[in-house]
């Protein structure tokens, strides 16, 4: 029997909510339905969001391939193209695989850009989904690429998922010692889980696995010639971290705390003690302040004696949208005052992390799974028991993780949902025709761009009312996401029904038909989703313009030719003058906030009579009254 995706919706988002990532890996034997899944926030202040499409082509003999540098945007070189492509949507091709990264730099003398290689480390990613369709083989063939046209990036943690099986590769250049790369790929157990964040998570490895770890031979011995590892230490303590990616104070405080964040929550979520035991343990390391205590592990397998790991999509959104909330990090000014999260107690700090106070010293801002420059971010399952088409799934949204309305996006479809689009591309070859895309990118809005609708919602949240914002905005974001992922099941269910022997690859015209199928779904509900998504936007603006706090009235508006009792000709929302907590009040009045140019006189100062006509005087010039429909009494 064919299974379908399902997602266990009941207590969906149950954790809340320079350039870097945040990746998160989940076994087979760990998801709800046997998928694999794979979640990736891509983080960056100057990328534009939007998703790319390479069809599925034919290419004639001696054709070849442009490289540019997805970071910096310039032309690195030539290289052979395949004799023939698989289509590629975002992060996914039409057979199920997923690929994404987070970069962990190491060391600088490693860095290979601007050595002459050619390879950088997102061409390698999308070259390896449209050549190969298993994480295994696209291990391989960035190896190949590497070591035939040279490196062009420098640390780099790959991400893949298959449907049946995760990786995590982690590799880094030769800098200008050597042409190539050396790296560690290692399978995600069955069962468990892995995150990673801009530090090199490999340490130790088995180097007589073959099924579960791949590396490349001169791994060892090439540290050994930069000394990075002793000659005479056994090939078998060699420690991938220690020698490439040494852990420093913003490795671990900018990068494993967001590990370590998942990590907790995960284990929590399935034992409250083992998840508190957790967060205690290595505390310490991811502050930075005690970087011998011992490395997390790469691996989260289930506390022994509790029940395995099954998380769902919902899930997996959830963990991705965590922002340190009821931790030693906490960065919101409720548990304890920081001036940083203003007076509507927000999880976000504006760049940069680390800053200077007027003396000189540093200080450092907190590195959250979500954050506010996230480019784009997407949770996405590989079901290999669908047709190809359907096979990988992308929750795919621009921006934030934590305050975006993921919508559907499968790695078989053929054209891209407009509003979600790009005629320039993340990478030349990824771009569509101008007509198929809002005319946007990351410095010009659109009111038609996804990318600047979900950052115009996204924004809301950041500002002096971030507390009331996010409630509201979860308020909304539930049901709309609810919503989505219950149609995908119903679609999928019925493209399975229609099509019961389309899994058979060799059938052209059913994959032609399911893929087909799967665009149009695609683009349906990524429009509605856009202007639903557009509307929220106003709903949430409207509710805290101008300070205020905005609701529905209580008196209704008269209706044309009805009563005109009881109503009012015009709406007249409720403009609730919330202002700002009694804390924020306290720190407003204290000493060294300037309370005595602030203090108001006592109206009992000058009687009755003056305090009277003070209270009239507050209430109209707010245009209020202290009693509807009653005028003030002169005395």
């Amino acid at each position: 029997m064919v299974r379908l995706l399902h997602v266990a919706l009941a207590g969906a988002l149950l954790f809340g909510g320079a350039d870097a990532c945040t990746n998160l890996l989940v076994s087979p034997g760990a998801s709800a339905d046997k998928s694999t899944i794979y979640a990736y926030n891509a983080d960056s202040g100057s990328l534009y969001g939007s998703i790319g499409l390479y069809p599925a082509t034919s290419h004639p003999p001696n054709a070849t391939r442009e490289i540019w540098d997805w970071d910096d945007s310039v032309f690195l070189g030539v290289i052979p193209e395949a004799a023939e492509t698989f289509n590629v949507v975002g992060n996914a091709n039409e057979h199920g695989m997923v690929m994404g990264e987070t970069t962990f730099g190491g060391l600088p003398e490693l860095d290979s850009h601007g050595t002459g290689g050619i390879m950088d480390y997102g061409d390698l990613i999308w070259i390896a989904l449209q050549r190969t369709k298993r994480c295994v083989d696209a291990i391989k063939l960035i190896d190949a690429l590497v070591q035939e046209h040279g490196y062009a990036s420098d640390g780099e943690s790959f991400s893949c998922v298959d449907g049946n099986e995760a990786w995590l590769m982690e590799l880094i250049g030769k800098g200008k010692f050597e042409k190539g790369a050396v790296w560690v790929a290692q399978k995600v157990p069955d069962g468990a889980i892995l995150a990673h964040a801009n530090q090199a998570r490999t340490t130790t490895f088995d180097q007589n696995d073959p099924d579960n770890v791949i590396f490349s031979p001169d791994v060892v011995n090439f540290a050994r010639k930069i000394g990075r590892y002793p000659a005479d230490a056994p090939d078998a303590d060699f420690d991938f971290s220690a020698a490439y990616d040494p852990v420093t104070f913003s490795g671990a405080r900018h990068g494993e705390a967001r590990v370590w964040d998942i990590y907790r929550l995960l284990l929590g979520k399935t034992d409250e003690a083992a998840g508190k035991e957790f967060e205690e343990k290595y505390l310490d390391y991811v502050r930075g302040y005690d970087l011998t205590s011992g490395r997390m592990p790469l691996f989260l397998h289930p506390p022994e004696g509790s029940a395995k790991f099954s998380l769902t999509i919902a899930d997996a959104m959830s963990l991705m949208g965590t922002r340190l909330e009821n931790t030693w990090f906490d960065n919101r000014g409720i548990d304890r005052p920081d001036v940083g999260a203003g007076s509507g107690h927000s999880a976000y700090r504006w760049r940069p992390l680390i800053w200077k106070d007027t003396k000189g010293d540093e200080f450092v801002n907190e590195r959250t799974v979500a954050t506010q420059q996230t480019s784009w971010n997407f949770v996405s399952a590989s079901r290999p028991w669908l047709p190809p088409a359907i096979r990988a799934i992308q929750w795919w949204a621009p921006d934030d993780s934590a305050t975006s309305l993921r919508v559907p996006v499968y790695g078989g479809i053929t054209r891209v949902p407009y509003h979600f689009a790009d005629s320039v591309g993340q990478l030349p070859g990824a771009a569509v025709s101008p007509k198929d895309a809002p005319k946007a990118d990351a410095l010009n809005p659109s009111w038609d761009s996804a990318f600047w609708i979900w950052n115009l919602v996204s924004n809301l949240c950041y500002g002096e009312r971030a507390q009331l914002v996010t409630e509201a905005l979860r308020e909304e974001m539930g049901p709309l996401q609810r919503d989505l992922l219950d149609k995908s099941v119903a679609f999928e269910a019925k493209v399975v029904q229609e099509y019961e022997l389309a899994i058979d690859e060799s059938n052209a015209a059913k994959k032609k038909s399911i893929a087909e199928k799967a665009t149009a779904f695609c683009e349906h509900e990524g429009e509605t989703a856009f202007y639903k998504w557009r509307h929220v936007f106003m709903k949430l603006f409207a509710l805290t313009r101008d300070g205020f706090t905005i609701g529905k009235g209580t008196t209704p508006q008269c209706v044309p030719g009805g009563t005109k009792v009881g109503c009012t000709h015009r709406l007249l929302p409720d403009v609730a003058e919330t202002g700002y907590d009694a804390g924020w009040y306290d720190r407003m009045a204290s000493v060294g906030e300037g309370a005595d140019r602030k203090r108001a006189p006592g109206g009992s100062s000058c009687g009755d009579e003056c305090g009277r006509l003070e209270e009239h005087k507050r209430l109209r010039m707010n245009k209020q009254r202290k009693t509807k429909w009653q005028a003030i009494q002169s005395s």
